[in-house]
């Protein structure tokens, strides 16, 4: 993909990862939409780098929308999305609770797979997406089952996307770093 020019929403913009690939992309010359979960970060981050933002949260569906639509219109199209979010959850099975499980699936799993979905409808054909998902997704780790399981999940999802797509030109992406010293 020629970054030069490029349009791309980077979808947690405010973490650690999400704005170290927002600062890279915006140096080799890319066009980027910051879009993230913490306002006042977003504010801060949006405004160092002279870049739009929106403001999203994956447990309320319309702010995604929102954002990925905000995202569009600023740029004035999509060519790629970047994904670099997530929530971790140490603990042997079955001590993780209930609420921290389902948390777990809305940060890693459904919640990045409707921005995708939502991504999907204003990316151009030969579009890029690009997600972070874990090296769990491949190699669950024990102490660490609900985070690893809600990893593979996206890393399926993505897989059937680029199979889905591949005739169109859409290319998808699942980058799998290991362990990464972000303070996550």
């Amino acid at each position: 993909m020629q970054l030069e020019g490029s349009r791309i929403m980077v979808a947690g913009a405010t973490g650690v990862l999400g704005a170290s690939l927002a600062r890279e992309l915006l140096a080799r010359g890319a066009h980027v939409a910051l879009a993230g979960r913490d306002a006042e970060l977003l504010t801060e981050l949006g405004a160092d780098l002279h870049a739009p933002t929106a403001r999203f949260d994956f447990f309320s569906p319309a702010t995604v929308a929102a954002s990925v639509a905000a995202s569009a219109a600023a740029l004035g199209g999509l060519d790629a999305l970047v994904v670099a979010t997530g929530a971790v959850a140490f603990g042997a099975e079955p001590a993780i609770a209930d609420d921290v499980l389902r948390d777990l699936f809305v940060v890693n799993a459904t919640g990045p797979m409707r921005l995708i979905r939502e991504a999907l409808g204003h990316l151009e054909d030969d579009g890029t997406v690009v997600v972070l998902t874990a090296v769990v997704a491949e190699h669950p780790t024990a102490g660490m089952a609900a985070y690893s399981a809600s990893k593979s999940a996206l890393s399926a999802y993505l897989t059937a996307v680029r199979r889905e797509r591949r005739r169109s030109g859409l290319t998808v992406l699942d980058v799998r770093p290991s362990h990464l010293d972000t303070g996550f």
